[in-house]
């Protein structure tokens, strides 16, 4: 009979929490769990993959002789300190991760055919003009002062122009292809990872179409900054900044971008109520009802106590529609290559087909980086070069 794998407990423990899971819930499908967690057990194989699959832990950790030390640097950059998410999901860090990867290759691929850093990262700070800067960079994005006004696209114009201009950006709502591993909007609506050759902006595809929206120029914003962040934002009140001055100037810059000062006092209706109003101007620039309450009340175009009222029915409905989303998307499960295609940046796509044809990396990384494998991946690569 083939010897099992001695595990030491630590590990054992280690998995577990890392896992999000609690010890009786593991227990219910490991009997031995309890004396795994106590004492160094040998592990058959087939328990090792079931416990790995289960806890969404690397098979190879469990070899470890110490729990390895998973510092998750973008933690640091956390808008909002929030203690229920303290300590990173795995569901998050393996995201973050993959990103890693991907910019990685997008550097070392510009290095290598000779591009220089781009020279928008990093050139503003937190002192400029917010008014000022969301023009700058509306114009360096090669858009239209008046780019979203009654659009019915204005996610992917923004997110065309961001990639004409040399920022990836990627989205997805689960982890990599794993339908049962959905990210948690509670958790993370964003994040931007700042590079001089390839900054890369990852959003939430559990968030809503116009949070998205306002979540790529708030993270665009920090490209420009060149700071990295991890963008959690829940919009309730009495929210713990980690960096108040910047998230604000960012927030500011970002609604500015969707929502110039000048045009919301235009089309404010002062005759009518203040829900029909932020409805009617969320609708006009594709933007979130809750963005534009907030500026609302920054104009003073209604009390304290009027947004305070709209600002607490805003937030209800937006968890309302992020159930509903997400119940919907449970029902359709859409054509494949639509969805695994808008979770890709295209420019990204372009350059890993581009050197797997070359033969500066195997086929092999290019499915892992794509996401696909053999003859889904052509199709795939097809699918979106077609576009």
């Amino acid at each position: 009979m083939a010897k099992g794998i001695i595990v030491k407990p630590t590990i054992i423990q280690w998995a577990i929490q890392s896992s999000g899971k609690s010890i009786v819930q593991v227990s219910q499908k490991f009997s031995k769990i309890d004396e795994w967690v106590s004492t160094e057990s040998e592990l058959s194989v087939s328990e090792l993959n079931k416990l790995s699959k289960e806890l969404r832990i690397p098979f190879g950790y469990f070899f470890l002789k110490k729990p390895p030390v998973e510092e998750v640097d973008l933690l640091k950059y956390r808008t909002i300190d929030n203690e229920e998410h303290d300590k990173p999901s795995r569901d998050l860090i393996d995201t973050i991760k993959l990103m890693e990867t991907r910019q990685s290759f997008m550097r070392e691929t510009l290095i290598e055919d000779g591009f220089l850093p781009l020279e928008i990262v990093g050139s503003a700070n937190v002192n400029d003009d917010p008014k000022k800067l969301s023009k700058k960079i509306i114009a360096q994005l090669g858009l239209a002062s008046d780019w979203n006004r009654k659009s019915n696209d204005t996610f992917n114009v923004l997110r065309k122009a961001s990639s004409d201009l040399g920022i990836l950006v990627m989205q997805n709502g689960i982890v990599g292809n794993n339908p049962h591993r959905s990210l948690d909007i509670s958790e993370f609506r964003a994040f931007v990872l700042i590079d001089a050759y390839a900054p890369l902006i990852f959003l939430n595809a559990k968030d809503s179409l116009n949070g998205r929206i306002f979540s790529l120029c708030h993270e665009l914003v920090h490209v420009w900054l060149g700071v990295n962040e991890l963008y959690n934002d829940s919009f309730y009140r009495d929210q713990t900044y980690l960096n108040e001055k910047l998230e604000r100037f960012c927030n500011e810059v970002a609604a500015e971008m969707l929502l110039p000062t000048k045009l919301l006092i235009r089309v404010f209706k002062r005759d009518v109520d203040a829900y029909s109003n932020v409805k009617s101007i969320s609708s006009q620039f594709s933007v979130s009802a809750l963005m534009v309450c907030i500026k609302i009340k920054q104009q003073n175009l209604v009390t304290k106590k009027t947004f305070d009222e709209l600002l607490g029915v805003l937030v209800e409905e937006m968890h309302d529609n992020l159930l509903a989303k997400e119940q919907s998307e449970k029902k359709s499960g859409g054509n494949y290559y639509n969805t695994q295609g808008s979770r890709l940046d295209l420019n990204f796509v372009h350059s890993v087909n581009r050197k797997a044809k070359e033969g500066k990396i195997l086929y092999t990384e290019a499915y892992d980086l794509l996401g696909a494998k053999g003859k889904t991946y052509d199709n795939l690569v097809n699918h979106m070069e077609g576009r």
